[in-house]
């Protein structure tokens, strides 16, 4: 049975869940609730919160965040959106987030605990970190970022800055500032190693990864996002470009090929590329995530096929720069 008018608008200015008092209000009784919520009809988010059920979403970001409008019709202090689910809301890539708790941050709280399925963050929260997201107090992509950096392993800081840096939520700038800001906080030295070596030019969690594997396997820095044509005009934008060697580095992402006609496009591409003088590996998730020999291995093949190469070189190079 869909919700009377009245509490079924109530329910859409709250995005979704209702309380129990609300529910008696609209008519229902007791008896009534603990029946549609036997049946599947509603869903329990929180004690005495509830939902229909076909407004719970189907993806986990979404999931994640329907339990957050619960929480904060349960509390009844000011909170803000914070870790995990402020990048959620963001939309900043996380490696492997873990959304079985609701993150919310207060200042003078006390201290943090996790309590009922959400982690209550005591920190401080000065105006300037905070801003709004659908219509919730969220901390800023940049606070966001290193509060993840500061309680996570080096690769998840990495990829949450370097998404949100490449999205444009934040600048280098503005997560130093948030550094020095919280500099004598647990983690800081760990977020600060993620902001010393963050790139905007990062596109995907892989391609930070990667980067990681780079350094890590004693790499030369490669440029990124790189525009090569030849003769005839563009050829191709590369994840990772070696000038000196004539060499460029692709990511290639889960299922990147599945398709017939794009894996035929790269081949189409790649062999250009050869005939303008340069040479291609590929690298993929397990192994840069793994930091796996085999990428040095690739990479200083064909760093060495392009050295040996009898083509002469027909290209040009156009490299995006922190000025644009």
């Amino acid at each position: 049975m869909p919700l009377p008018p009245k509490l079924a608008a109530l329910a859409a200015a709250q995005a979704g869940p209702f309380t129990t008092a609300q529910a008696l209000v609209a008519g229902y009784d007791e008896r009534t609730i603990h029946r549609l919520i036997r049946s599947g009809s509603w869903v329990r988010l929180r004690r005495g919160i509830y939902a229909e059920r076909v407004v719970v979403p189907d993806d986990d970001e979404g999931r994640h965040l329907l339990p957050l409008r619960a929480v904060l019709l349960c509390l009844k202090h000011p909170v803000v959106a914070s870790h995990v689910t402020s990048a959620t809301l963001h939309r900043i890539a996380m490696l492997d987030p873990n959304y079985s708790l609701v993150h919310i941050t207060r200042d003078c709280a006390g201290s943090s605990r996790i309590e009922a399925g959400v982690y209550h963050h005591d920190a401080g929260l000065p105006g300037w970190q905070l801003t709004k997201v659908d219509g919730l107090l969220v901390t800023a992509p940049a606070r966001t970022v290193l509060d993840l950096a500061r309680g996570a392993r080096f690769e998840a800081g990495l990829i949450a800055a370097e998404s949100a840096l490449n999205k444009g939520l934040t600048t280098l700038a503005e997560l130093r500032e948030i550094l020095d800001y919280c500099v004598d906080w647990p983690g800081s030295r760990d977020a600060s190693r993620v902001v010393a070596f963050a790139s905007r030019y990062s596109e995907s969690p892989g391609e930070s990864i990667a980067r990681i594997a780079f350094e890590a396997l004693g790499l030369p820095a490669p440029s990124q996002q790189v525009e090569i044509y030849d003769r005839w005009g563009f050829i191709a934008r590369c994840d990772f470009y070696w000038k000196e060697h004539r060499t460029v580095g692709e990511f290639d992402g889960r299922g990147k090929y599945a398709d017939p006609e794009v894996l035929y496009n790269e081949k189409k591409r790649e062999d250009r590329l050869r005939a303008a003088g340069v040479e291609v590996f590929r690298i993929d998730w397990a192994e840069s995530l793994a930091r796996s020999k085999s990428i040095r291995r690739k990479a200083l093949a064909a760093f060495e096929r392009a050295a040996l190469s009898g083509v002469q070189p027909t290209l040009r190079i156009k490299q995006r720069s922190d000025d644009e």
